[in-house]
């Protein structure tokens, strides 16, 4: 019988909770409006801008290319070299002739995290990213990467070439913070915790609001009777 009783008292309504959001419908929205105003003004005023560029490369692993035919050994082969090219483009000894081209006042270091190299899926291109705050420098050390990487391959890794197919173009937009995206991901996560709080707090409501609470909470003896609420309007008729 007590196992019952307390089944029955831990069972959720969820008309009741539905009921519960509805009555905080005005905390839930205000919430919602809260962090999508904070992220929002976050994205805006607190995240810098940045920007991006890319640059695409053509690899072959025969240096003769230009005055003979490629057969698909050639191809195949320079697929498979892609990735040992991304590996050459990540490394000091391209990236420190570009800190020396340049000269921004960049470490080596700095210019490895800006980029980001990638080979295009069954084909012989590469894609470069370079990725900065200062639209100009993104464009710069793209276009300079551009101009360092394939000498410095070719002397590396002889019979094999890499050429450009495209020059990085100076970004006119960042890519990053999306500011409208910041804002809705605020709007949602604002209405998930709004709507968890007036649940929660519903759930842990342990109050007697009802005949049909005190009917859930103790089934077995039935309720007499209900006092019901007293409301006194002092109105200055009243009082006249």
């Amino acid at each position: 019988m007590i196992e019952n009783r307390d089944d029955t008292i831990n069972e959720i309504d969820l008309q009741k909770l539905l009921m519960a959001v509805l009555s905080k419908i005005k905390f839930v929205i205000a919430i919602t409006l809260a962090f999508g105003i904070i992220f929002g003004l976050v994205s805006k005023f607190l995240i810098k801008d940045v920007y991006q560029t890319q640059v695409s490369l053509y690899v072959n692993n025969n240096k003769d290319a230009v005055s003979q035919n490629l057969d698909a050994g050639d191809i195949s082969a320079a697929t498979m070299l892609v990735s040992t090219y991304v590996h050459l483009i990540n490394s000091n000894a391209v990236l420190d002739d570009v800190v020396s081209r340049i000269n921004l006042g960049y470490e080596t270091e700095d210019i490895a995290e800006m980029i980001n190299v990638s080979a295009i899926e069954d084909t012989q291109m590469l894609m470069l990213s370079v990725s900065n705050t200062d639209p100009d420098h993104a464009y710069i050390i793209a276009n300079a990467i551009a101009d360092t990487a394939p000498t410095k391959i070719t002397e590396i890794m002889d019979g094999s070439t890499v050429k450009v197919v495209d020059y990085a173009v100076k970004p006119d937009a960042p890519v990053y913070p999306n500011t409208l995206k910041n804002i809705v991901l605020g709007l949602f996560l604002g209405a998930v915790i709004g709507i968890g709080v007036a649940v929660i707090s519903e759930m842990l409501d342990n109050s007697i609001k009802s005949e049909e609470d005190i009917t859930k909470l103790i089934p077995d003896i039935p309720v007499i009777g209900v006092i019901p609420e007293i409301v006194i309007k002092n109105t200055e008729e009243s009082r006249g």
